[in-house]
């Protein structure tokens, strides 16, 4: 009986040392890489060499929480686009941005910008499943390692009950399932729109190669397309007979 009881202590202990060794082994592999990404979109101005400057100081502290920040401009409109990793709410991301700004004094640039604008509202994404407040961050996929990026803005007509069935037609389970395969058919894989006041702002992530006089020419042929245009027209202060390609105005990125 002492013999089978040293047996059994022995492989138990056996047992314990494996999963022990598991855990370590565990614990030191690298976390599988993200797929989702929380963004914060900012109406928020900041001078080209204050850009250069917060970019140098990202770069130099390496930071992996914080997974892109652009800026981007149409005359006097700019647009900060602000993507951290998937666990981070807007008030762990001024924390973080605070924490980094005490090691290096350009970060304080942004920090302090974050936390005096409060991020926009998200009132469209494509194929969206769930609603997130601009404090939640908007939760979407980690961008393609081969992909083009197209911000747009267009103001839309200065009614306040207009404004908000802008908001009602874009909401979840509102878009019309020929337009989403529209969208997928000229190669978008990611459109999201965000809205301040009577002003809208559209980021598009695409394949690498989309072209807005080839791709955007079909894009309006689509079906349903040209019915789609002419029902949102009434909302946006554009010719009611564009084309979404030239509704919309090119943003340009800031570097």
């Amino acid at each position: 009986m002492e013999k089978n009881n040293s047996v059994f202590n022995i492989n138990n202990g056996k047992l314990c040392l494996g999963l022990l060794i598991i855990l370590l082994i565990n614990a030191c592999t690298p976390h599988q890489e993200e797929t989702k990404m929380r963004r914060f979109v900012f109406d928020a101005s900041i001078s080209t060499a204050d850009i250069s400057k917060v970019n140098a100081a990202l770069e130099q502290i390496g930071t992996t929480d914080i997974v892109d920040v652009a800026f981007y401009k149409k005359d006097t409109i700019q647009l900060l686009m602000f993507d951290m990793a998937s666990h981070y709410n807007l008030n762990e991301t001024r924390l973080l941005l605070a924490e980094y700004a005490q090691k290096n004094n350009d970060i304080s640039i942004i920090s302090e910008l974050i936390n005096s604008t409060e991020p926009l509202n998200r009132i469209y994404k494509f194929e969206q499943k769930d609603a997130y407040t601009p404090q939640q961050g908007q939760l979407i996929p980690m961008p393609k390692k081969q992909q083009s990026r197209f911000v747009l803005t267009l103001e839309i007509v200065n009614d306040k009950a207009l404004a908000e069935d802008y908001v009602e037609v874009h909401g979840l389970g509102k878009a019309w399932p020929e337009i989403t395969q529209n969208m997928k058919t000229v190669g978008i894989h990611e459109m999201e729109i965000y809205l301040i006041g009577y002003r809208a702002f559209l980021i598009m992530d695409t394949k690498p190669d989309f072209d807005w006089d080839v791709d955007g020419e079909k894009w309006g042929t689509l079906p349903r397309e040209k019915e789609w245009q002419a029902y949102v027209a009434k909302f946006q202060k554009t010719n009611p007979e564009s084309k979404a390609a030239e509704k919309w105005e090119t943003m340009s990125l800031l570097e």
